[in-house]
């Protein structure tokens, strides 16, 4: 992480919740598609802009709704939506520098597939079950956030926004913890 510059650019912000979970949040190993991604574009009004080369892309899926105490509460951390392997190669070839969901993990995973009782997600590649993870990390240089607060970004329907991520730059880390911030307006 000593490596990772300050991101400062623009974002997008994509409703999965309202698109693709009908209001609802999403369900345990429930895929954002690259289809989804493109309707969601269109239905926010962002068709035409797109995603753009050095975007930050935010997938809010609603399931940050069942954020609890991981200590006391093992639902959240246990399961979740997430992109699809397709999606995956859709936002890399788009170039984005990072993604964020409202999710433990990118790659969407299925009730009991951490316990090895339930397979990976539909269009995982084979014997590659964090598919999506792999890719935009190693392949696409693709920044992950986990754990993104999106509601109040979502629900004032701040589709574009500046956005700031600051990585603590700590030597010879993986991994580091940021506190995104999103500077836009509000669409009610």
């Amino acid at each position: 992480m000593d490596k990772v510059p300050p991101i400062v650019t623009t974002a997008v912000l994509l409703d999965a919740k309202t698109y693709v979970g009908k209001d609802e949040p999403m369900k345990p190993g429930q895929l954002v598609t690259a289809a989804d991604i493109q309707g969601m574009l269109k239905a926010q009004g962002l068709a035409r802009r797109g995603l753009l080369p050095g975007d930050v892309l935010y997938v809010h899926t609603g399931w940050g709704d069942f954020w609890r105490d991981p200590d006391t509460e093992k639902f959240y951390y246990t399961k979740a939506p997430g992109l699809s392997y397709d999606a995956a190669r859709y936002i890399g070839e788009r170039r984005i520098v990072a993604v964020a969901l409202d999710t433990p993990f990118v790659d969407p995973v299925n009730e009991g597939q951490l316990q090895g009782k339930a397979g990976a997600a539909a269009g995982t590649p084979q014997s590659l079950p964090f598919a999506v993870h792999h890719h935009m990390l190693t392949q696409a240089g693709i920044h992950h956030i986990e754990n993104a607060n999106l509601s109040e970004m979502a629900r004032d329907k701040v589709w574009t926004s500046c956005t700031m991520i600051l990585p603590a730059l700590e030597k010879g880390s993986a991994g580091s913890a940021v506190r995104p911030v999103a500077i836009g307006v509000p669409r009610r």
